[in-house]
């Protein structure tokens, strides 16, 4: 049996006790910076892209309608509220350009709870028990220590992975004031999704939905799962947990060799091209690149 509660030196050394699969979908001069030079406290308080905050929020209005909803006399009414309320809570801390995309999410987030609630109304999501948020663990075969995760949604039979989709920042126009662009919903999952539906699927031992959904109109959203995406049949999820394999084998390697992010950053090229470094601050930026400026 499998011992989740060992932590092997070298990785108390960084403070860390596990994998995740966000972890595994950051290419890895990020992950060194996010979780070996900077710490879980900065990685908790750390404000994100708009978009990402409006995920979040979707996602708590569903699971308010789940849960706490039923007892409102307009149930979906209440989950759109909770998700506004929870959005705007994030309101203060953005400025400029990211306050623009903030207004804009924020008119988006009604009917992307709405169309999320109606594709698990077509999963059937309802006429079962199902939890919210459920942790489940695995242990990569050859890695040290457990790959942890927290599903959005779980019941006897499947697992559920909302993702959301918003508008993207387009041109500005004549009069000063900026479009914005509706994107178009996926025909395949993106890939890092499928990696971490893989890892679900392996953790849970069931069946995965992978269900995207907007803002833009009644009826935005997609679900895919085994029987129409040949990408969720088992095979396939084997070879994207082959893939988190492959990152996992390679960063505990690099913890082998030492626990200093200095000393680490020399076998890793940074690429600060990349949109994953987009939401550091100027001060936190030059921090980031003091890393391999010696």
């Amino acid at each position: 049996m499998t011992d989740f509660n060992f932590i092997p030196p070298y990785y108390s050394k960084v403070d860390m006790s596990h994998f995740s699969p966000s972890q595994c979908n950051l290419p890895n001069d990020v992950w060194l910076h996010n979780y070996i030079f900077r710490n879980k406290e900065w990685r908790s308080q750390r404000l994100m892209n708009p978009t990402v905050h409006a995920g979040n929020a979707s996602q708590d209005g569903v699971n308010y309608y789940i849960y706490e909803a039923d007892q409102d006399d307009d149930p979906l009414g209440a989950a759109k509220r909770y998700a506004l309320k929870k959005f705007k809570e994030k309101k203060l801390f953005f400025h400029g350009d990211q306050q623009e995309q903030w207004e804009v999410c924020n008119e988006l987030i009604p009917m992307c709870v709405e169309n999320g609630l109606d594709a698990l109304t077509e999963i059937e999501f309802f006429t079962q028990p199902g939890t919210t948020e459920e942790y489940c663990q695995y242990q990569i075969p050859g890695i040290e220590v457990k790959t942890e995760g927290k599903t959005d949604l779980l019941t006897k039979d499947y697992v559920v992975e909302l993702k959301t989709k918003w508008k993207k920042r387009g041109k500005e126009k004549k009069d000063g004031t900026r479009s914005w662009n509706k994107v178009t919903l996926p025909k395949e999952p993106d890939w890092n999704y499928l990696c971490q539906c893989a890892f679900y699927w392996k953790a849970t031992g069931k069946q995965i939905y992978l269900i995207y959904h907007t803002g833009f109109d009644k009826g935005s959203y997609r679900i895919f799962h085994k029987d129409n995406c040949d990408k969720l049949k088992p095979e396939y999820l084997e070879y994207c947990l082959e893939h988190f394999q492959m990152i996992q084998t390679v960063r505990q390697n690099l913890l082998e060799i030492s626990s200093s992010p200095r000393e680490l950053a020399k076998y890793i090229q940074p690429d600060f091209s990349s949109f994953y470094w987009r939401d550091l601050s100027d001060e936190e930026m030059e921090e980031a690149r003091s890393l391999w400026i010696k």
